[in-house]
C-alpha cells in the first residue's frame, strides 16, 4: 500500500511524533472533508486551542476518515528525541512504501536540519529512495491537523487516548535499549 506522511508532535512527558498515513487515492476526498470542519474564519484546526466539546466532535469526525496513525515517542530532550523518531518513521515507510513526508514547519533551522537528515537517510538506503518531502504551515495542509490533533489526543491520555486507539496501527519507542 503506497501512503503519504503529514507529521506533526506533541510534547507531554513523552516527546510524541504523530505520522498521519493516507493513501493518495483519498488525499482529495479526505482534505475536502477536513476543511468542512473548520469554523468560519479558521485558517487551520489545531487541537490544543479548541474547547473540549468541539475536541470530541473533530476526533469522532477523524475517525471516520481512511487514515491510520504511527507514533513514535521518546523521552529524549526535543532535538534528539525528534531525530530519532523522524529516523524510525524514515524506515517504516520503506516498507509502507512511503513516497510524500510533509512536516510541520517550523523554524528555518530545524528545517533545514531535517531536510539534510531525510537526504542523508534516502542516500544511505534507510528511508525509501523515491521519497519527496517538504515543510508545511498548518495552514497549508489539512492533514497536518489530523496528526496535531492525534498527537495531542494520545499525549493527553484521560478520556482523549481511546477516541484515537482505533486509528493507531503502531506506536515505537524509538529510545534506546
Amino acid at each position: 500500500m503506497t501512503v503519504h506522511a503529514f507529521v506533526d508532535e506533541s510534547q507531554r512527558g513523552s516527546y510524541l511524533i504523530c505520522a498521519a498515513l493516507v493513501s493518495p487515492g483519498d488525499l482529495a476526498s479526505v482534505r475536502t472533508e477536513l476543511r468542512a470542519l473548520l469554523l468560519s474564519g479558521q485558517r487551520r484546526l489545531h487541537f490544543a486551542q479548541e474547547r473540549t466539546q468541539r475536541r470530541r466532535s473533530l476526533l469522532t469526525s477523524m475517525s471516520k476518515l481512511p487514515i491510520q496513525v504511527r507514533i513514535y515517542s521518546s523521552t529524549a530532550k526535543e532535538p534528539v528525541a525528534r531525530a530519532r523518531a523522524i529516523e524510525a518513521l524514515l524506515f517504516d515507510l520503506i516498507a509502507l512504501d512511503g513516497r510524500r513526508l510533509v512536516i510541520e514547519r517550523r523554524e528555518t533551522s530545524q528545517d533545514g536540519r531535517e531536510r539534510r537528515q531525510i537526504a542523508t537517510a534516502v542516500a544511505s538506503g534507510t528511508a525509501p529512495p523515491t521519497i519527496s518531502y517538504d515543510h508545511m504551515a498548518g495552514h497549508e495542509e489539512p492533514l497536518l491537523w489530523v496528526a496535531d490533533a492525534v498527537a495531542w489526543a494520545y499525549g493527553a491520555r484521560g478520556e482523549w487516548r481511546p477516541r484515537v486507539q482505533p486509528r493507531i496501527e503502531h506506536v515505537s519507542d524509538v529510545d534506546p535499549r
